[in-house]
């Protein structure tokens, strides 16, 4: 169930945290996109690397995924 939610509805979710975390860092509160950037960031360095190597992706490949759509890219890819 989890896995079919965040294949029809993660990216577009992502999406829509971007844009409302760079409000709120246009309004001086740079915080929530910080996080969200540097969780991102952690995620690619420990999982999504390797994901991406495993299913041909370049590092540039994998690093953009990861930084755009955190952990809804890679998942479905590991899963199935």
């Amino acid at each position: 169930m989890f896995l079919k939610i965040t294949k029809q509805f993660g990216k577009p979710i992502c999406v829509g945290l971007y844009a409302w975390f760079a409000a709120l860092a246009a309004k001086k509160k740079p915080l929530p996109l910080l996080i969200l950037f540097l969780m991102h960031a952690t995620e690619y360095a420990t999982i999504g690397r390797k994901v991406a190597a495993e299913n041909g992706l370049s590092v540039p490949e994998g690093l953009a995924q990861c930084l755009a759509f955190g952990f809804t890219w890679w998942l479905p890819i590991k899963k199935s």
